[in-house]
């Protein structure tokens, strides 16, 4: 493994703090089997672990703007986050009685098997798995109750956005169809 050295032959010792992954992540793998700790845990401090879920948004997401941008050059104008429907819907179309969601595949996990995306974390299942597991029930739940309400949903998940043709195929059929 490759580290840096300084002139006297030292390894640099990074700022635990500012540890993300690459080459420093595996300088921590090397620290840890050299102390003695879990090797496969976490690559990041508990502070830059921290730091790092600190800056994920529930809302004007990078997924949720591409959705957003393309449904309004289609020329389809919405509501955002409509607090009295279950769910907070991310986009609303109060004329069409229609709602769209656009979930993080990881968050809210994508049931398709071939989505990569889609994969649980290699550490801390115990807390992982509940946790992302409960988000999906809530969505399911939300996604009842707007049905009963009379309204039509779709969900379109963050691994759909590669194909833009596509996706603009998916949100032009299900806003423009009447039923």
């Amino acid at each position: 493994m490759w580290r840096k050295r300084d002139v006297a032959g030292k390894v640099d010792v990074p700022n635990p703090a500012k540890v993300e992954d690459g080459t420093v992540a595996h300088y921590l793998v090397d620290l840890a089997i050299k102390v003695g700790t879990a090797v496969g845990t976490d690559t990041l401090t508990p502070s830059a672990r921290s730091e790092r879920m600190g800056r994920i948004r529930n809302r004007d997401t990078g997924p949720e703007m591409r959705v957003r941008r393309l449904a309004h050059g289609m020329g389809y104008r919405y509501r955002l986050y409509r607090a009295d429907l279950p769910g907070k819907p991310d986009l609303v179309f109060p004329s069409r009685r229609k709602i769209i969601f656009v979930h993080g595949c990881f968050w809210h996990r994508h049931p398709d098997a071939g989505c990569t995306l889609a994969r649980l974390p290699k550490s801390r299942l115990d807390f992982w798995r509940p946790k992302l597991e409960g988000n999906r029930a809530r969505d399911l739940e939300n996604q009842k109750k707007l049905i009963e309400n009379g309204w039509r949903v779709l969900v379109v998940w963050e691994c759909e956005l590669r194909d833009a043709g596509r996706l603009e195929r998916t949100l032009r059929g299900f806003l423009d169809d009447e039923s």
